[in-house]
């Protein structure tokens, strides 16, 4: 039951209009703001870095699997005709505007027990990507021996 200093307290925290106050005071609100600005301004910095990561990884994938394309069909070249598909390996026209500047290069490093090692390597404008390019090494099967003519 309902004691006479409860009652009094209930009436105390009324306002003079005999109604309860609802809501929220203008300082809660300000500092409601304040925290949520803050937070904001610790997120957006790593939301932005977090999208040009992907990016770039975007465009590694992108240039890993012209490496790939390219040393299959390095592979795919007749070995009589190795020189000639060496010379002409190129990188492909839709890669050209993916990877600004783009440069591919590919070095031919001798025969191993392997087979004849091929290395291409892939550059582009980006921090560290001309002097650090993404490489790939194949190695070609070795020219089949000569038969003996008898």
């Amino acid at each position: 039951m309902n004691s006479p200093n409860r009652l009094r307290n209930k009436a105390a925290a009324r306002p003079s209009s005999g109604r309860l106050r609802v809501g929220f005071t203008m300082l809660e609100v300000v500092a409601a703001t304040a925290v949520t600005a803050m937070a904001l301004a610790t997120i957006m910095p790593l939301f932005a870095r977090q999208l040009r990561l992907v990016g770039e990884t975007r465009r590694e994938r992108l240039a890993l699997e012209e490496l790939a394309n390219q040393a299959e069909r390095l592979a795919a070249a007749s070995l009589t005709n190795l020189d000639a598909a060496v010379a002409s390996v190129d990188l492909s026209p839709e890669l050209h505007d993916l990877l600004p500047g783009a440069r591919l290069t590919v070095a031919r490093a001798g025969a191993s027990p392997l087979g004849e090692a091929v290395v291409l390597s892939l550059g582009w404008d980006a921090p560290g990507r001309h002097e650090r390019p993404l490489a790939l090494a194949t190695w070609l099967p070795p020219l089949p021996a000569p038969e003996d003519a008898r």
